[in-house]
C-alpha cells in the first residue's frame, strides 16, 4: 500500500473529526442548556428585599424555585416568574424573589427543571452581622492604598510611595490615542502639592472624579450609620480615611488661579515615554525608578493634569463641581464642631466658585 501523502493525511484526519463532532452534537455533548443561580453573597438582611436571579441559556418554562435551609427543608418555594431579557451569554434571566423569608440562617435556592441549577449557599442576617466584614475589609483597601507619607504599615505596605507628588508639575491635558496612549506634554508652568489621596483601579493613578464619589459615599455612610461606619465601629470607623480624602481633594483645587486639577500620573505613555501602565514596580519605587531618566521622567514627577484645555479660571464640568459641592456640604454635616479638621487646610467656606455653565 502507497503510504499516504501530507495531505491526504489532514483530509483523513479532518473526516474523522467531522464525523466525531457530528455524533457529539445528535448527542448534545458541549451543547447542554446550562442554567445558575446569582445570589448576594453578603447576604439578605432580615426585613429587607431578597432578589436572586436565574440565568438560563435555554428557557425554563413553567420551573419553580425552591429555598432550602441549612438542613436542606424548603422554607419557601414559588413559581419561576416572566423572562426578564438576556444578559452576557444567558438568553433568559429571571428574579427569583423570596421577600417573605425573614428567618436568620444559612440557605440556598435551587431550580429542579427544566434545567436545573443550585446556588452557593447565602446568610439570612441584621443588616451589622452581615456588613461588618466588608467594611472592615473596604476599610482596610482604603487604608492600604493611601498614597504619600501619611499612609499606615500594614502586611501589604511597608514604605511610602510618590513623595515627589509633594511638588509636582502641572500640565495641560494631552490628546489620547484610540488604545489610551498620551500624546506630547506640554506644562503649564504651575507647581503644586498633589501628595496624598489613593491609588485608583489597580494602578497608581488618581482622579478627582473618583476620589469626590468615593469620599461622598464614606461620609454619608458615617452620617447615616455611624454605629457601623462611624465613631461606633471599632473595625469600621471611616471617620479618619474620609478626612485623608477630603484633605487630597482640597489640594486639587488651586483658588489663586481659580484651577482645579483632576489627575495626578499618566496612564500609558504609547511611544514617547513610559507611563504607570507600562511598568510593574511597587509604589515606593517610583520615587527614583531608574534614576528618573528618560522614558521615565513621568514615573519618578508624575503630571498633574488641569480638569479642562482651557487652563486657570477656565470653566470645570458640572459633574465635578457637583460631587466636590457633595463632598464639602457631608463634610461639615460629619466635622462640624471640629476645632482643628485639618492643620493643613483648616475648614472653610468652599472657595471654589467655578463657572459651570
Amino acid at each position: 500500500m502507497r503510504p499516504r501523502t501530507r495531505n491526504q493525511s489532514l483530509r483523513v484526519l479532518s473526516r474523522i473529526l467531522s464525523v466525531a463532532v457530528t455524533v457529539l452534537v445528535g448527542l448534545g455533548v458541549g451543547h447542554a442548556a446550562s442554567a445558575y443561580i446569582r445570589v448576594n453573597q453578603v447576604g439578605y438582611a432580615t426585613g429587607a428585599t431578597k432578589r436572586a436571579y436565574l440565568m438560563a441559556t435555554a428557557a425554563e418554562t413553567s420551573a419553580t424555585f425552591a429555598v432550602r435551609n441549612s438542613g436542606g427543608s424548603i422554607v419557601y418555594s414559588a413559581a419561576v416568574g416572566a423572562n426578564l431579557g438576556k444578559w452576557g451569554t444567558f438568553s433568559f434571566v429571571y428574579a427569583l424573589d423570596f421577600d417573605s423569608l425573614s428567618t436568620v440562617g444559612t440557605y440556598t435556592i435551587s431550580v429542579a427543571s427544566p434545567i436545573a441549577a443550585t446556588s452557593p449557599s447565602f446568610k439570612i442576617d441584621s443588616g451589622t452581622n452581615l456588613y461588618s466584614t466588608p467594611l472592615a475589609n473596604s476599610l482596610f483597601y482604603y487604608e492600604t492604598s493611601r498614597d504619600g507619607a501619611n499612609y499606615i504599615p500594614n502586611s501589604l505596605r511597608t514604605a511610602p510611595g510618590h513623595l515627589n507628588d509633594q511638588s509636582a508639575s502641572a500640565y495641560f491635558t494631552p490628546k489620547f490615542s484610540k488604545n489610551d496612549s498620551a500624546g506630547a506634554l506640554t506644562a503649564t508652568g504651575a507647581v503644586l502639592d498633589a501628595s496624598g489621596g489613593w491609588w485608583d483601579a489597580g494602578d497608581y493613578l488618581k482622579f478627582v472624579e473618583t476620589h469626590s464619589y468615593t469620599v461622598a459615599l464614606m461620609l454619608a455612610g458615617v452620617r447615616d450609620f455611624p454605629g457601623q461606619m462611624g465613631s461606633g465601629s471599632s473595625a469600621s470607623n471611616f471617620i479618619s480615611e474620609g478626612r485623608f480624602g477630603l484633605d487630597w481633594l482640597q489640594k486639587m483645587w488651586a483658588d489663586g488661579s481659580r484651577t482645579l486639577y483632576y489627575q495626578v500620573g499618566v496612564g500609558s505613555g504609547g511611544h514617547n515615554f513610559t507611563g504607570d501602565h507600562d511598568i510593574w514596580r511597587v509604589p515606593q519605587a517610583d520615587d527614583n525608578w531608574q534614576g528618573c531618566a528618560a522614558p521615565f521622567q513621568y514615573i519618578c514627577h508624575r503630571p498633574v493634569f488641569l480638569n479642562t484645555a482651557g487652563g486657570s479660571g477656565a470653566a470645570i464640568s458640572p459633574n465635578i463641581a457637583g460631587r466636590l459641592a457633595a463632598d464639602f456640604g457631608l463634610c461639615y454635616k460629619v466635622f462640624a464642631g471640629v476645632a482643628d479638621f485639618s492643620p493643613e487646610f483648616p475648614l472653610s467656606p468652599l472657595a471654589f466658585t467655578a463657572d459651570t455653565t
